[in-house]
């Protein structure tokens, strides 16, 4: 199944209507609360990589060039992590509600109004509570994201992911982001990067200082793209994971979060492949293979 033929098949049996807007309320308390924004990206994941390099041209001493580099990418783990812990928000209780009435303005001044009573909009509405035993940040991109570290895991969803799933599908995304604990990926990466640093160090005092510096940055770009396989490798085994339970609601959370990645997949599969050089996940197309949600 290919092209035009795979799109209408998602479409029919996953993409059902949706609403055109929805406003997500986070409360503690009883009181409405607006949950902090997180700016995360692909630095992140890379800057362990980038500040390894330090150590290597600003001191000559082998060994202690070892123990920097390790050092710095391990702290710049924990930073990352005891970040994530301080700006995390748990609310009590999610409310989602999802509206056919397109007036952008109204729906954001009038916010707390129509949470609290959702009738009072004039055209048909869906209403529900999300799962919240996660930490809630602001932000209109639907993302969810998990890190482990010495005071246990910290999973995230985005105000934009509550907005776009039900919740069974939010479930479904929890249950994945769970499948990353539960084969600890995070203690997996962070081995790699001291195992690539540890060999790194000889390459470059015994092969790349003789003959050519510059075999270092290739070096560096070859680290990267052994990373993000190891990334996307990691993304299907917290499917295959999730799926024990929640097969088709984690089929259909993956077709609405990255639909046009999917439809842009299915016309031009040549330039999708090609992406996966700097991509964090595989192709959504691929994920949905592997659950056997897309017929042979």
């Amino acid at each position: 199944m290919q092209g035009l033929e795979l799109i209408e098949f998602l479409k029919r049996r996953y993409k059902k209507e949706s609403y055109k807007a929805a406003l997500v309320g986070a409360y503690r308390d009883g009181r409405l609360v607006d949950p902090p924004p997180l700016q995360t990206g692909l630095y992140f994941l890379l800057t362990p990589i980038a500040l390894s390099v330090i150590p290597l041209i600003a001191v000559k001493d082998v060994f202690i060039q070892w123990a920097l580099g390790v050092a710095v990418i391990i702290a710049s783990y924990l930073i990352f992590y005891f970040y994530l812990r301080r700006k995390c928000f748990v609310p009590d209780a999610v409310k989602v509600v999802r509206t056919n009435f397109g007036d952008v303005e109204y729906l954001r001044r009038h916010k707390l109004e129509i949470l609290e009573n959702p009738g009072v909009l004039p055209g048909d509405y869906e209403f529900y509570y999300a799962p919240v035993n996660v930490c809630v940040a602001w932000d209109k991109r639907a993302n969810a994201f998990t890190l482990d570290g010495p005071r246990g895991p910290v999973i995230y969803f985005t105000t934009g992911i509550f907005a776009r799933l039900s919740p069974e599908e939010l479930q479904a995304v929890l249950e994945h982001e769970r499948g990353h604990v539960a084969f600890k990926h995070t203690h997996k990466l962070l081995a790699f990067l001291v195992a690539e640093y540890s060999l790194r160090l000889p390459l470059v005092h015994l092969l790349y200082a003789k003959v050519s510096i510059m075999l270092l940055a290739v070096h560096l770009i070859g680290v990267v793209l052994v990373y993000a396989a190891m990334l996307q490798a990691f993304e299907f085994e917290a499917d295959k994971y999730a799926a024990s339970k929640h097969r088709e609601k984690l089929a259909s959370a993956l077709v609405k979060l990255d639909w046009n990645g999917i439809v842009e997949a299915a016309l031009n599969p040549l330039a999708a492949r090609l992406t996966l050089l700097a991509r964090t996940h595989p192709l959504t197309v691929d994920r949905l293979r592997k659950l056997h949600a897309i017929p042979n």
